[in-house]
């Protein structure tokens, strides 16, 4: 029988569960959000997310989804009209889509299969007929279908051609390699509540050197306030040393985001990134033995988050409630073309170890 689990076991593509002493500090006493002693540990966390996002650029950390994030980048390195190559291969492409859309762009698909990833040439292709781009919008992990897109080849190209280059990585960062710099990428998104190891509500935005010459370019952008990165920077510089942000920062999001990436960083992010490897292939081959086939071949597989097809005939909703009904383990099933067709079991948070996988292995081997 499956062992016992006092509270449901959150196996979905976040929010994940986080560390007893990442909860711990996000239930001390509410800290103000300003002045000499908050603004060095805002600051010290900033800093460690830089190690992680491999930039010398800078780091805000906004408050809301990563799709606030993504809102910002996109808003405010692009101005009405543009025209944008946005990479498409499923449920979160759509969405990039969304947001330039929203901002008056001009947004030219680039499209993948579901289930394939983008190919670097066919940006080159779009280049030449659209010669009049100015940015390229890629997600790093396509959670939809579990796909990782090669944003270090896309990113070539970019600096090639003289692009500006945003990067939706929500749900990698931390989990995958990313070398923002290295890989030319000027803008970059993600959240607390994923790889990252925290609760919901903090949203990271980073913006490189280089980034600051595109988001500078046109200052009438006309995108409003909260989201013009060009304001978080205006706090930064002016208030930057008693109050370097310009709203009322959740605090005790911020003090549990740094003790979950101070844990990271003492853990290693190589040691975690071959962790979540070892973990992603027992998962695999554990659905294999019983009748789950992965959605994608082990060559391409995410480390953090896996898609399986399952039994021939059965909707996957089904699966995803008898799971957590009989099990309380919250799984997730397909988005968009993969509705009803395949099962999500995300596996991208630190407290996920073996007895977890066995766990989630064992309940679906129960399912009939």
């Amino acid at each position: 029988m499956t062992k016992t689990i006092d509270r449901p076991l959150l196996m979905i593509p976040g929010p994940i569960q986080p560390e007893p002493k990442v909860l711990k500090v996000m239930g001390e006493p509410v800290r103000a959000h300003y002045g000499p002693e908050w603004t060095e540990l805002y600051n010290q966390t900033t800093s460690a997310l830089k190690k992680i996002f491999h930039t010398e650029g800078d780091v805000f950390l906004m408050v809301g989804s990563g799709s606030c994030a993504i809102d910002a980048c996109m808003g405010s390195a692009f101005s009405t009209g543009e025209k944008v190559l946005i990479g498409f291969n499923g449920h979160f492409g759509d969405r990039l889509l969304a947001v330039a859309e929203g901002y008056g762009l001009e947004p030219i698909p680039v499209k993948a299969d579901w289930g394939k990833p983008l190919l670097p040439e066919d940006f080159e292709k779009a280049i030449r007929v659209n010669q009049d781009v100015v940015g390229i919008c890629v997600v790093h992990l396509e959670t939809s279908t579990t796909i990782i897109n090669p944003i270090e080849e896309i990113g070539k190209i970019a600096r090639k051609h003289n692009l500006c280059y945003f990067v939706d990585a929500v749900s990698s960062l931390g989990g995958l390699p990313m070398q923002m710099d290295d890989w030319n990428i000027d803008l970059c998104a993600t959240a607390s509540q994923k790889c990252l190891g925290a609760p919901p509500g903090i949203a990271p935005a980073a913006v490189g050197k280089r980034g600051w010459g595109f988001v500078n370019r046109n200052p009438q952008k006309g995108h409003g306030w909260y989201a013009d990165l060009r304001v978080w920077q205006k706090y930064a510089v002016e208030w930057g040393d008693w109050h370097p942000f310009p709203i009322t920062m959740a605090t005790n999001n911020v003090v549990a985001l740094k003790a979950s990436i101070d844990n990271l960083l003492v853990e290693g992010l190589e040691t975690r990134l071959n962790r979540y490897r070892e973990l992603a292939l027992r998962l695999r081959n554990g659905l294999r033995k019983i009748g789950m086939e992965p959605y994608t071949p082990d060559e391409i597989m995410s480390p953090v988050l896996t898609a399986a097809y399952g039994p021939e005939g059965v909707e996957t909703s089904k699966i995803v409630t008898y799971m957590a009904q009989e099990h309380q383990i919250k799984i997730a099933g397909g988005l968009g073309d993969l509705k009803n067709i395949v099962i999500r079991i995300g596996h991208m948070a630190p407290t996920v170890s073996e007895v977890e996988i066995d766990q989630v292995l064992d309940a679906l081997s129960q399912f009939r």
